[in-house]
């Protein structure tokens, strides 16, 4: 029995693979002067550690017969979806602090300019597509079909 994943379906992960990310970028927004910038990387971190574990949900749905190219194509829709939601969210937390951010013009703001969307659209698919392909290759030790024979 075939099961079909449908794209609402990755929203599930990717929602929370956005969260999980935006969390630590809202602290980096509360601070005045936006210095720490390992907050960035920490939501990095959770966004990987995230994404291994929808590989692991998404295998298991299919009843640990899912294919290579199954898991990685779920884990690509499940990263483009979430980069999506998490450009949406980090572009509304700019505009909340948007105060501090032109507070800080002369010193930081051409910094941030630059740092804010290469960490949330580079940085998170680079990690992710990493995440993703090992996630797909470590859970998948033997491949068997749906009757469960192996597959060599």
């Amino acid at each position: 029995m075939e099961e079909k994943f449908f794209f609402s379906y990755y929203y599930r992960y990717s929602i929370l693979c956005a969260v999980a990310y935006c969390v630590p970028v809202l602290f980096f927004f509360k601070n005045e002067r936006f210095s720490e910038m390992w907050l960035l990387y920490l939501g990095n971190i959770c966004f990987g550690i995230l994404l291994l574990i929808s590989g692991i949900f998404v295998n298991n749905k299919l009843h640990q017969s899912a294919s290579l190219k199954a898991m990685i194509t779920s884990g690509l829709k499940v990263i483009a979806s979430s980069i999506i939601l998490m450009c949406i969210i980090t572009a509304i937390l700019a505009f909340i602090f948007r105060h501090n951010i032109l507070l800080q013009a002369p010193v930081n703001y051409n910094g941030l300019y630059y740092t804010l969307p290469v960490n949330v659209i580079v940085v998170n698919f680079l990690l992710g597509a990493m995440c993703v392909s090992i996630g797909a290759f470590s859970i998948k030790t033997n491949q068997r079909n749906e009757k469960g024979e192996e597959i060599t």
